[in-house]
C-alpha cells in the first residue's frame, strides 16, 4: 500500500491530546513520548525501510508512521530513521534544544504518516530540525523539508527551510506553521522528505545525496469528527454546562 502511495505522490520528486467541543474539532499533538513498539521493536532505536510504527490519537484512533527509502533497490534492513532523545538523533550533528523523544529521517528517506482508519486530517504545525554532517557545518540553510499532503490523488506542498548552526554552533528545532490555505485542507496522508542544499538555501535536491536528514516532533493534526463523535462532544458539553449550573446553585 505505501509503495503505491510513493509512485503516486513522489512522481516529481506520552501523547498530548486536546478536544474542542465548541469548534467541533479533534486535535492531536504527536510528540512521540508514547513508547514505540509496533512493527519496529526489534531494531529500535533504529528505523528500517518500510516498517510502520503507531502513535495514539483522539478517540482511540492511531496515527501510523512509515519511514521508507525512495531507492527502488531498498531492503528491509536499510537504515531510514532513528528514534532520538535529547541530542541523540542518529546523525553526526544533532539538535540540542529538545530534551524529549523525537523521530529522525536519515539517508534521504521519506516519512509518510496518516490515520490507520483512513480518516482525513489537516496539518496545523510541526517542529523540525536539521541533522547535519561536517560538510554542512557552516550553512545557514542546509536543507529543506517538503510536507506533501495528498488529498484524493492531488498533492499540496508546504516547504520548511531548515536552519544551520546558531552563533554557538548548535543545531535546533524550530516550529513551522503552514499558511491557512494549506493548513485547512483535509489530507488522506502526508509525505515528509528532505532536499539537501549545495550552497546555503540554493541548489537543493532530493533523494541523491544522503544528506537530506531531519528530525520531526510535536506534529499537530486536526480532524473534523464524524457524526457519532460530534454527538459525544455535544453530550460532554451538556454535562459540563449542567455541572456548572449545579455548582452555581
Amino acid at each position: 500500500m505505501k509503495k503505491l502511495w510513493t509512485s503516486v505522490a513522489l512522481a516529481v520528486s506520552a501523547l498530548t491530546l486536546t478536544v474542542s467541543a465548541q469548534a467541533g474539532v479533534m486535535r492531536t499533538v504527536i510528540d512521540f513520548e508514547t513508547p514505540i513498539t509496533q512493527g519496529v521493536a526489534d531494531y529500535l532505536p533504529y528505523l528500517t525501510h518500510d516498517n510502520i510504527f503507531l502513535q495514539p490519537a483522539a478517540y482511540d484512533r492511531s496515527v501510523y508512521f512509515n519511514p521508507f527509502s525512495n531507492n527502488a533497490a531498498a531492503t528491509e534492513m536499510d537504515l531510514v530513521g532513528y528514534v532520538g532523545t535529547g541530542a541523540d538523533c542518529g546523525g553526526t550533528a544533532c539538535p540540542t534544544n529538545n530534551s524529549g523523544t523525537y523521530v529522525s529521517t536519515l539517508n534521504d528517506a521519506v516519512m509518510s504518516f496518516g490515520f490507520m482508519d483512513g480518516s482525513r486530517f489537516s496539518l496545523k504545525s510541526f517542529k523540525a530540525a536539521y541533522i547535519g554532517n561536517d560538510q554542512d557545518a557552516t550553512m545557514a540553510i542546509p536543507a529543506v523539508v517538503r510536507m506533501r499532503g495528498v488529498s484524493g490523488g492531488s498533492t499540496f506542498d508546504f516547504m520548511a527551510w531548515l536552519t544551520g548552526p546558531d552563533a554557538q554552533g548548535a543545531l535546533g528545532f524550530a516550529t513551522y506553521t503552514p499558511d491557512a490555505t494549506y493548513a485547512n485542507r483535509q489530507f488522506d496522508y502526508v509525505l515528509a522528505y528532505g532536499f539537501a542544499c549545495a550552497t546555503s538555501g540554493s541548489g537543493c535536491t532530493a533523494f541523491n545525496t544522503n544528506r537530506a536528514q531531519f528530525a520531526l516532533d510535536d506534529i499537530v493534526v486536526e480532524q473534523l469528527p464524524e457524526p457519532a463523535s460530534l454527538a459525544l462532544l455535544g453530550l460532554a458539553g451538556v454535562a459540563a454546562f449542567a455541572a456548572r449550573r449545579r455548582r452555581a446553585a
